[in-house]
């Protein structure tokens, strides 16, 4: 089992901070009104906190010092997204960064929930607020902007 213990302090950090940069660039992949990037920053909260429920101890770990950011508002290597495609571009660095720490210092199992974990809080945050809609109707529940940041997580997931 896999553990805060196996890991150098600046490689812990990452793990727990990656999940809030998450959650920042999914709702950044499609721009919307105030409002709506605010509840889905909320929901990528809600399923980022869910991670402490997942099932694995390790994701469940990291996940509960992933809330401790949320809970004390600590900025966490901010993220420009005023150029949307460089701040995604930034987090998706991150996320490889992750998966190589991973790949040589976690159980397989553990890696594999922990890149799980990701792609659910991203797909809760793309799905949490429908775009282009006009008073209500119509719109698109997941934009291809939205679209095509999953896609690109889950190949950074994949290396």
């Amino acid at each position: 089992m896999t553990t805060r213990s196996d890991f150098t302090e600046p490689e812990w950090e990452l793990l727990v901070q990656t999940p809030r940069w998450v959650v920042a660039a999914a709702s950044a992949a499609q721009r919307d009104v105030a409002y709506r990037t605010n509840h889905e920053i909320e929901q990528g909260f809600v399923a980022t906190a869910n991670g402490r429920h997942s099932g694995n101890a390790f994701v469940t770990e990291v996940a509960a010092e992933t809330m401790k950011i949320f809970d004390n508002q600590t900025v966490v290597g901010a993220t420009d997204f005023g150029d949307r495609e460089a701040g995604i571009q930034a987090v998706l660095d991150r996320v490889a960064s992750v998966v190589q720490i991973l790949a040589a210092k976690a159980a397989p199992e553990d890696a594999k929930a922990y890149r799980r974990w990701l792609v659910d809080i991203t797909d809760v945050v793309i799905t949490a607020a429908r775009s282009n809609d006009f008073l209500g109707i119509g719109g698109e529940l997941v934009t291809r902007n939205e679209r095509d940041f999953r896609d690109r997580l889950v190949l950074t997931l994949q290396r």
